[in-house]
Parts: C-alpha cells; structure tokens; sequence
C-alpha cells in the first residue's frame, strides 16, 4: 500500500518511503517521488494528468489520456500516480505515445524539477493529486491547471477549472464555477437487456443483488434472506463471500439456470453490467464508487442504506431502505410490480440526464486539454 504522506511533501514521510522503497528494488518510484520523469514522445509542450492513489482516478486518467490522444496525435501526454493498479496499467498502455509511471512528491525542489522537465501546458490533477507546493509552481509558471473530482485547489492556483463528481464537491467548489458532471458515469457499461435474467436466473422468480463488499453485510442479510419466503423461489447475490455461497466465475463455465434459493457471490467486475440490468432490485451499503455507477446503469431499482452517504449529485432516486428491511421491501417490490417500474424509470432517467452532462462536461475538458 502507499504511504500517501509521503506524496504530501512531509520530509520524514517522504524520506522512510525513499528508503523502504530503494531497499525493496522499486528505485524508480523513489525517484519519481523526488520529480526525476522523463518527457513524454513528441516536441511541444506536455499534457500532464496526474492522479492520486485511489484506482477510480487511474480510470479517469486512462480515459481522459484516450479522449485526448483521439484528438491530438502529435501531443505528448504524461499520466503519473501514486499508486500501481494493474487494472489500469493496461488501459494506459493500449494509449499511443503515453508515458506513465510514478509521480512526484509534494515537495518544493521535486516541484520545481517536473515542471522544468515536462514544461507542461496544462496539468489535469485527479483527486487530491492538486497540493499546496504543486499549485504554486504552476501559478509561479503560469501553467493552466484542471482538477477532476477533487477538492478545490488552494488560493494560490490561477485559471483553475473544476469538475466535481458528488455533492461533497459541489459544496466545497461553491463559488468557483465548475462543472457538475460525474465522468465515472461516462466509464460504465449501461446495458440495458436483462439477459442475465434468462439464462442465470431462468428457473426463479427474481433475482437480488446486495452490492457491497463488506463480508459482515454479506453474512447478516443471508442470514435474514434464508429466513424469508425468498429463499425458496429468488436468487440472491452478494458483494463477497458468504456463508453458502458459490462463485459466480464458477456459474460462467456452464451456464446452467442457477436453482431458487441460490446464493451466489458476484467475484468478479464484469459481471456487473449484466447483473445490474436483470436483477429485481440492488441494495447498496457503502458501495466503491466504480460499483455504485454500474448499479445505477442498470436502470433496476436501487436501494441504499444510507441514500446521502451516496453522495450522489443531484436528487438522486435512490429508495432509503435499512437492513432489516429488505426483505419487506424486495417482497412488496414483487407485490406491486407497476411502483418497481415507476422505481426503475426514475432512476433510469436520472442516471441518463448525469450521463448527458457528464458527456458535455468531458468534451469541454478535452478540448481544453488539446488547445494547449
């Protein structure tokens, strides 16, 4: 795991990482960290998108690299994380001409070192990759500077547009102008055909999903599914292995109808798409946002917990349903099968309208990113 102290600038911090990781063989971080990268391919002035530690700013990074490239072959782009996520590394390597690897600390002298070695035009900060040390450089260098779902950066940065994801953002960037518009919603696979539906669950009456990857959440509500009428004609899915439960990638080797009263774990990513668009209703707990986006894109019936700590933009229409409840509520779904339509439309049209502004709001980004 990162440290990310030590990427804030803390000397000490900075400097036990600089050890731990040339004693461990991986120099070339250590490097990084003190801001010795390498120019991107090409002549002109860099693209610089760097990301925090976090996997969902690696996502957008890869993408915002793709979008750019698309447009502008002969523009050297330089995407830097914090943190390896091999997931990622593939996206960023299929990018042609892209450099990419570690980033720089928050220090001043590594400060100082990046910006005359990449002599970027504009930097695209993910997350909270924009900190106090590099946003003086920039405004020192008079370097154009976005932040994509992070906090505002701080007073010194100039020119200085936002692109908030949730409601927490919108709040901290009020006053400042910047786009509403969640890109994670442009990264998933909105399917829209509930064939999961006919071929997992072909043999049951409906299929659920409890989105969350919390092993306790999984145990506690197949504790309370296997007590219910469910049990007995429903399939119930979970975000991590619980008591009974089968593996999904085991399902995908033969495909036979899964019988009722199946509980299965969902093990692996790309099942989402298709899960989301054939399942009665999802709950969610505390969800990783790349898993919240997928939920919505279902345009299913979504529960939450705890529907503000979402921290979705907007009014989302995300039904509040506790834990102990979920049952009540699945059954009184099948009971009234025109409220779950009028359920499902609503939030279908909501994930839709996030969608079209996230659309727009990219386009204003990358056209940006190519002026320079």
């Amino acid at each position: 795991m990162v440290d990310d102290r030590a990427y804030e600038g803390g000397r000490l911090a900075g400097l036990a990482a600089d050890i731990r990781d040339r004693l461990s063989g991986n120099a070339p971080r250590a490097n990084a960290r003190r801001g010795f990268l390498r120019p991107a391919p090409g002549s002109g002035r860099t693209l610089w998108i760097k990301t925090d530690s976090r996997e969902v700013t690696g996502r957008l990074a890869a993408e915002i690299a793709r979008s750019v490239r698309e447009r502008r072959a002969d523009l050297p782009i330089v995407v830097t994380f914090e943190q390896e996520h091999r997931a990622i590394e593939a996206h960023l390597a299929a990018v042609p001409n892209l450099a990419y690897g570690f980033g720089p600390a928050d220090r001043p002298r590594a400060t100082r070192r990046v910006i005359e070695r990449l002599r970027p035009a504009v930097v695209i900060a993910l997350g909270a990759a924009m900190r106090a040390r590099l946003s003086a450089g920039l405004a020192k260098a008079d370097v154009a500077s976005m932040v994509v779902h992070g906090p505002p950066p701080p007073p010194s940065a100039r020119d200085c547009l936002g692109f908030v994801h949730t409601a927490s953002e919108q709040r901290a960037w009020r006053g400042l102008d910047p786009w509403d518009a969640p890109l994670l919603a442009l990264l998933v696979a909105a399917q829209v055909e509930p064939v999961f539906q006919g071929l997992a669950g072909a043999r049951a009456r409906a299929l659920f999903w409890v989105a969350d990857p919390s092993e306790a959440v999984a145990a506690q509500i197949v504790a309370r599914w296997r007590a219910s009428e469910a049990a007995v004609h429903d399939i119930l899915f979970v975000g991590a292995p619980a008591p009974g439960a089968s593996r999904l990638s085991d399902w995908d080797r033969d495909r036979a109808p899964l019988a009722p009263g199946s509980i299965v774990w969902v093990d692996e990513e790309r099942f989402w798409p298709a899960l989301a668009a054939s399942c009665t209703a999802i709950h969610l707990v505390a969800p990783p946002e790349p898993l919240l986006w997928a939920a919505l894109a279902g345009g299913r019936v979504v529960t939450a917990e705890d529907v503000r700590g979402l921290d979705l933009l907007g009014a989302a229409p995300v039904i509040e349903v506790a834990r102990g409840d979920l049952q009540a509520f699945w059954q009184d779904l099948l009971d009234r099968p025109s409220a779950a339509r009028t359920a499902a439309d609503a939030l279908r049209r909501y994930f839709w309208q996030e969608r079209r502004r996230a659309a727009d709001a990219a386009l204003a980004l990358v056209e940006r990113a190519c002026a320079c």
